[in-house]
């Protein structure tokens, strides 16, 4: 009897210690996230002229992560209108992160905007903020996607951007921003095929800590050392095969025998301000048809470098305006007289 007490003892004691530590940590989980949250908020203060502060509040502590599927269906109306949307010509659909969505600018900043002055076709911006090549991928693979779309396309452009940022996120289960409560769509190579990475006992992954923690060992230990102290083309398989999957898909979707012989099939364009590392990745699209178009060997390097001209905006990281986009999209009709 006496053993036994020592044993329920010790066991209450044990799970006492369990409740109180997670509570310690959650304690201290939730100060971080506020703490980074507060840190994001003077941030986009400091934008000024371009938010209205007033739209920002603290989000809400939390340790659920959404699924992609519930940030997509929640997130469909974040879209940019779609360009000339009663033409029934072939359409132009435009895919990126928030270089090609226009970060905080109007809609007459964007590339799709400025697109529609130089084309006719019906032109979709299936661009958000934050994503990556792995969501041009999910949308192509949405049946929702092709409800939308209403015309098949002509081109298919991705602005890609440079200094690593899609590079770091093919590997994230949780974006660096860790007030973001969303799951962060991934694809692992398995064979020649893309597979969804599923995060490691999801529970990890909700909390803010532990998410921070997450995405600088990716930063330091993956996309540092992979892309840019040792960049070879076997670093960067991973990111080409994205690309060749999202090829895959388009053929697939809008080809077929007939539209092969005549050489129709959509046409998948990459737009890139990474201009450092082409050597390792664009040699190698070329070869399965996809065009890489360099922005700065377009327009003019010195447009690209040189901030104080204007075609940046440097308070957002800096981000692409409509300036830079007038000067690239009549080369663009230069090339593909048909755009």
């Amino acid at each position: 009897m006496y053993c036994k007490i020592l044993v329920m003892k010790k066991i209450l004691i044990i799970f006492s210690a369990t409740l109180i530590t997670l509570a310690v940590f959650i304690l201290c989980d939730f100060l971080f996230f506020n703490h980074m949250a507060l840190k994001e908020l003077n941030i986009t203060k400091s934008f000024g002229k371009y938010v209205d502060v007033k739209e920002f509040n603290l989000p809400e502590y939390s340790i659920k992560l959404n699924s992609m599927a519930k940030q997509y269906e929640e997130r469909k109306t974040a879209f940019r209108p779609v360009m000339n949307p009663n033409s029934k010509e072939n359409s132009i659909i435009i895919f990126g992160c928030s270089f090609a969505y226009g970060y905080v600018f109007d809609n007459n900043q964007t590339i799709s905007y400025v697109m529609s002055k130089y084309s006719t076709r019906p032109i979709y911006n299936r661009a958000l903020n934050c994503w990556g090549i792995q969501h041009a991928i999910y949308q192509l693979k949405d049946k929702d996607f092709y409800n939308i779309i209403k015309t098949k396309p002509k081109y298919i452009f991705f602005v890609l951007i440079g200094h690593s940022g899609h590079f770091e996120r093919l590997y994230y289960t949780a974006f660096p921003n860790i007030i973001d409560k969303n799951y962060y769509l991934t694809y692992k190579q398995k064979g020649n095929d893309l597979t969804e990475r599923k995060p490691f006992l999801n529970l990890y992954y909700n909390f803010a800590i532990f998410r921070h923690i997450q995405n600088k060992i990716i930063k330091k230990w993956v996309v540092d050392k992979k892309f840019y102290e040792n960049p070879n083309k076997e670093n960067f398989g991973l990111f080409i095969l994205h690309f060749k999957t999202m090829n895959k898909l388009i053929k697939t979707l809008w080809g077929g025998a007939e539209d092969n012989k005549n050489g129709e099939y959509p046409k998948l364009i990459i737009l890139t301000f990474e201009n450092t590392k082409k050597e390792y990745w664009q040699e190698e699209l070329e070869k399965d048809g996809i065009t890489v178009i360099d922005i700065a060997d377009t327009i003019g390097i010195h447009y690209i470098n040189d901030l104080s001209k204007g075609f940046f905006e440097p308070e957002l990281c800096p981000h692409p305006n409509g300036k830079l986009w007038e000067l690239l999209v009549p080369k663009l009709k230069e090339m593909y007289p048909d755009l």
